[in-house]
């Protein structure tokens, strides 16, 4: 999604890397083929360097330098010409500008296809030049380190880079060095010093040789300017190797702006002087703070906003949750109201049942009295009709035995009565 506080204009164009690698691109292809046709052939002069020496396709890939500076271009010369080239040698050449695009890397090597060549000077340089020229290239084919990538790394890491400083025996180189210090850089980076003269070459050797070893994150060569005739050691062919030979990336601060010695040609970073290089260590942990602080104000709004996201979505479930609490009470509410009033009823009935029950056992209770003592009364009226038996038996009249017989049935039929009207 695209950031609302950017402001949009029809006013400019954005273009993509590889829009303008294509537009410079078109351009070669129109200059190439108008080369092609006579119409545009380049006319240089430089110091021929012999390449690798690998013939492919019937050319040979070597390098034109530049007379005044340690600038190279790329030369496609064929067999034909080649033999006649001599290294080191000054030569006029003329060919075709071909080219060579890198996307990956947004970049185009120009390639100059060599038709016509011819000697001016033979020998054009010295052989310390040629030596010189050897360890750029040199240089050049190994991978340079970006230091300002690595410190501000660390930096960002909150973690202090630790960076050898080799200063030259005067006072005023440390005195420029530490002017362009501040207190922030004081305090997040850690310099080791290490005093040493920079006129004897084996000593300088023998310093860079001990300190790449330490595993210093930067080596710092710190020394004020004078005459660019009079460098001592840091001209001299064999520092030259070894500074090329370290694995540590080396920063100079060697001399003033105009002076230009060699030795910045095959460091990793050029300061101009040793107060540039305070400056410098100073700049970058400012910068580093500040985007720090950015980064974490940054941060701290991303986390707050998802925070806040998170809380509202935690609000809206717990009103949810709230409003399906309330209607499960409810509901469990009104399920005890039911129970209650069920509960109720129950009990009122188990009490109208109680109540009727506790009269059927008083019925029973009265009946069972009232049978025990009709028993009584019918037992006692069998024994009497027994004793009137005997009595007609001894005395036999048939009008007693008539009125016996209806009185024992009235007796009879009064207890059977009797007996069901209780029940």
């Amino acid at each position: 999604m695209a950031n609302s506080n950017v402001q949009q204009t029809t006013l400019a164009r954005y273009y993509a890397p590889s829009e303008i690698l294509n537009i410079f691109k078109g351009k070669l292809n129109a200059d190439y083929y108008a080369s092609r046709q006579g119409q545009l052939r380049v006319y240089m002069q430089g110091v021929f360097v012999p390449g690798k020496g690998q013939m492919y396709q019937g050319y040979y890939f070597d390098w034109l330098k530049d007379t005044s500076s340690n600038s190279y271009l790329n030369i496609k010369v064929p067999i034909c010409l080649r033999t006649q080239l001599k290294a080191n040698s000054l030569i006029n050449v003329a060919g075709i500008l071909e080219y060579n695009v890198q996307n990956a890397y947004s970049s185009i090597q120009l390639i100059l296809e060599v038709t016509l060549a011819e000697t001016v000077q033979v020998n054009a340089v010295s052989q310390e030049d040629i030596k010189r020229n050897e360890l750029l290239l040199q240089k050049n084919r190994s991978t340079r380190k970006n230091v300002d990538m690595l410190l501000e790394s660390i930096l960002y890491e909150d973690k202090k880079p630790v960076i050898g400083v080799i200063i030259a025996e005067t006072a005023i180189t440390e005195t420029d060095f530490n002017r362009g210090l501040n207190a922030a850089a004081r305090e997040k980076i850690q310099f080791v010093r290490h005093r040493c003269s920079f006129a004897r070459p084996a000593e300088l050797m023998n310093v860079l040789r001990q300190m790449d070893a330490k595993g210093f994150h930067a080596i710092a060569l710190v020394r004020g300017g004078g005459n660019e005739k009079d460098w001592g050691a840091l001209d001299n062919l064999d520092v030259l190797q070894t500074i090329v030979q370290m694995k540590t990336p080396i920063i100079s601060a060697v001399g003033h702006p105009d002076e230009k010695a060699f030795i910045k040609n095959l460091v990793d970073k050029v300061l101009e002087v040793p107060f540039a290089l305070g400056s410098y260590f100073s700049n970058m942990v400012n910068e580093v703070i500040e985007q720090r602080t950015k980064s974490k104000a940054a941060l701290v709004n991303e986390v707050k906003k998802q925070y806040e996201e998170e809380l509202t979505q935690a609000r809206k479930q717990n009103a949810t949750l709230t409003n399906q609490m309330k209607a499960l009470t409810k509901a469990q509410e009104d399920g005890q109201k039911l129970h209650d009033e069920q509960l109720r009823k129950a009990n009122e009935q188990n009490t109208e049942l109680q109540k009727s029950l506790d009269k059927i056992n008083n019925s029973i209770t009265e009946l069972t009295k009232k049978n025990a003592e009709y028993a009584k009364q019918v037992a006692k009226a069998s024994s009497r009709i027994e004793e009137l038996e005997g009595e007609l038996k001894s005395r036999p009249n048939w009008f007693i035995v008539m009125i016996f017989s209806a009185l024992s049935a009235a007796i009879a039929i009064y207890i059977f009565t009797q007996t069901h009207i209780v029940l």
